[in-house]
């Protein structure tokens, strides 16, 4: 059986020389696809993990960069540097490009998610299902208030490395209605995809079960 993982690097492997050995302008792509792929490995590592301290830093670590991924699903603004219109060979491989760097961006950090959620099953939340979902919520939250603070205030992961006061502060100042009514659409837009996505790896025999 070929390993889902590897399955995956040689995906973003092949993504990235799409993206730099063709003419095109979503060169970004390669930074945006590399940060939503950080967290797959994290959580990987955090999912076979055992020691305690050791997978309270993986986890940490996953959830500051898990926003990455579903803030891929913003780089469509990016479709009008070729215009809106769907009209020439041009425009259709940029469609194409950007489409496939978002979805494989959104598909990593969902498995991410699984992966994640499925390690927390096992050690703190059982058969609980209102702790899992509580958790998935809370998790569509964050996700969606980071992705206001990286799309409109230009606030990444990395500045709460190299400023970490300074980035608290912007943030304490962001809270307005416009923050909470985009926080509110990609709150739902999250947990919407992720409950197709979740539907979709529910293979026949499990549902006939």
């Amino acid at each position: 059986m070929v390993n889902k993982k590897w399955i995956y690097r040689l995906m973003v492997l092949l993504f990235f020389s799409l993206v730099y050995f063709t003419e095109n302008r979503y060169q970004f792509l390669i930074l945006n696809v590399g940060l939503a792929y950080i967290p797959l490995e994290i959580a990987w590592l955090y999912a076979k993990n055992k020691q305690k301290m050791v997978s309270i830093v993986l986890l940490i670590s996953w959830l500051l960069f898990y926003p990455n991924a579903f803030y891929m699903l913003t780089d469509f603004f990016h479709l009008s540097a070729v215009g809106m219109t769907i009209s020439s060979p041009d425009v259709y491989f940029h469609f194409s490009l950007l489409t496939a760097g978002i979805m494989l961006g959104v598909f990593m950090g969902f498995e991410s998610l699984t992966a994640v959620a499925t390690k927390l099953k096992e050690t703190i939340f059982g058969n609980n299902l209102l702790l899992l979902s509580g958790f998935y919520v809370i998790i569509s939250l964050l996700s969606a208030y980071a992705i206001y603070l990286g799309r409109f205030l230009r606030i990444h992961t990395v500045y709460l490395l190299t400023d970490f006061i300074g980035t608290m502060r912007t943030v304490a100042e962001t809270v307005d209605s416009e923050m909470i009514h985009f926080v509110g659409v990609f709150t739902l837009l999250h947990l919407f995809v992720l409950f197709l996505y979740q539907m979709a790896k529910i293979t026949p025999s499990k549902k006939r079960e």
